[in-house]
């Protein structure tokens, strides 16, 4: 589905346009192998050319586009595997983020995650891929949301962007669901009763579980 563009004002410019092409991406506005086009973005956006370059040089060091020399850059081609080698990665660092972050969840952030979950079983009713690839991402990324470490938390968020935008490219098997819902539930109530050992070790299942469903969805792409 595409969006309408909403014109810039002329502030911070470079991180706002990154922002507007870093949700784009994330939400699958272009295809694998697609050109983002520098004088386009910038007419559609209603900024000069600098702050649209700068931002799609950026995008590029963080792995969200591909520069190709004398050509520009285009959206990156999707891999499973690309998911496989991402997941441990982030389930280590959503685990040493949490080891910290869990004894000062209040009861106002474990209401906003069960809020969440509850979503997620409304995705999961509904049959509606997207939308529950979207809440699971929201589910991890407010768990980790405390973490005082401001350069661990800006590694997790990239790598969550990341991870969502190649979850919304496979669209993760619906099938899997209700396990993931009982987990997040298993996992608040192991916040909720002080037992933060126990929640990292259900974390980690997590996360492994879907390292488990990637591997299977690699079987079959190679098929």
């Amino acid at each position: 589905m595409q969006h309408e563009w909403a014109v810039l004002e002329p502030t911070t410019l470079t991180e706002r346009v990154y922002d507007v092409l870093r949700a784009r991406i994330i939400e699958g506005d272009w295809g694998s192998g697609n050109f983002l086009r520098e004088k386009e973005i910038s007419g559609k956006l209603g900024v000069s050319r600098t702050p649209v370059r700068e931002a799609l040089a950026r995008l590029a060091a963080d792995g969200f586009l591909e520069r190709i020399p004398h050509r520009g850059f285009k959206i990156p081609h999707n891999s499973a595997n690309d998911l496989l080698d991402l997941y441990p990665i982030l389930a280590a660092l959503e685990v040493l983020a949490a080891a910290e972050g869990f004894k000062e969840m209040g009861k106002e952030r474990l209401d906003a995650l069960r809020s969440i979950n509850e979503s997620y079983r409304a995705a999961y009713a509904l049959q509606d891929p997207k939308e529950g690839v979207r809440l699971n991402n929201q589910f991890h990324n407010l768990l980790t949301v405390d973490c005082t470490n401001p350069k661990l938390s800006q590694m997790i968020l990239s790598l969550q962007a990341e991870v969502f935008r190649l979850e919304c490219w496979a669209l993760v098997n619906i099938h899997c669901w209700d396990v993931s819902i009982r987990e997040h539930e298993e996992l608040l109530n192991a916040i909720e009763s002080s037992d933060y050992n126990e929640a990292l070790k259900i974390l980690e299942k997590n996360r492994s579980m879907t390292v488990h469903d990637f591997s299977n969805f690699t079987e079959k792409e190679t098929d």
